[in-house]
């Protein structure tokens, strides 16, 4: 299903394409897309967008670049990566001008990401309360711990140290989300172990018996569209039964 029309924002340092559907607006989903996937990758290469088209969600497509969602630049992250956004940035200015300007519904928007955009669903909603419903994050990374020489991580926070543990740490973080979370990932996954995933669940479930959590470890799932079409379909239907 294609849009009804579609408008393209500069708000701050980020591009947000808002996609809007041909039937009546009944929610928001805030897509993320991974490490240096483009905005549109969800809509390119998988039926995602297509299918929350179709049940009446308005969709708006982050352009984040080799972000990894960190709350900011350090002194040691890498000069050529310092211009995309960071998770100040959706905080501060993305998620604020939305709202003002009537795209994003609090108590009626929802999050999905994959890869770093899964790792992305875990740290705003760690700092965003009850503005979204709910979340989905796919494949995330969340323990920094599970790869001290992380290309992506030693990129943004330097060599592994002190930082790792007290500076977005995914996993620690968590336990202040507020709404439910999906969380899925493949156990052929050979980018993001699936390690991360099922960690994260374990920890919320000890941490926080009170938060709806759903996870599903895929055994013959990798780390590509086949399975997050799959996955974020899952996704959607989580979000429709709340």
């Amino acid at each position: 299903m294609s849009s009804a029309w579609t408008q393209t924002l500069r708000i701050g340092s980020c591009t947000v394409e808002v996609r809007e559907p041909m039937v009546p607006v009944r929610r928001v989903l805030v897509l993320l897309p991974g490490w240096n996937y483009t905005r549109r990758c969800w809509c390119d290469s998988s039926r995602i967008c297509s299918l929350a088209l179709a049940k009446g969600y308005r969709l708006i497509l982050l352009e984040m670049g080799k972000s990894i969602y960190a709350s900011a630049t350090f002194p040691e992250t890498r000069r050529d990566w310092r211009p995309y956004p960071t998770l100040r940035t959706l905080l501060d200015t993305v998620f604020t001008a939305l709202q003002e300007n009537g795209y994003l519904w609090p108590g009626r928007s929802f999050l999905m990401g994959l890869s770093t955009g899964g790792r992305g669903v875990v740290m705003i909603l760690s700092h965003t309360g009850q503005l979204f419903r709910a979340g989905a994050a796919l494949s995330g990374d969340f323990d920094p711990h599970l790869d001290p020489r992380d290309a992506l991580l030693t990129g943004w926070y330097g060599p592994y140290g002190p930082r790792w543990e007290s500076t977005d740490n995914p996993l620690r973080l968590s336990e202040r989300i507020q709404v439910p979370l999906f969380l899925a990932h493949g156990q052929k996954d050979r980018i993001v172990p699936y390690q991360h995933s099922r960690r994260l669940y374990q920890h919320l479930k000890a941490k926080r018996p009170d938060l709806l959590l759903v996870y599903r470890e895929v055994p013959d799932a990798g780390h590509d569209f086949s399975f997050w079409e799959r996955a974020g379909e899952w996704a959607l239907t989580f979000f429709d039964e709340l």
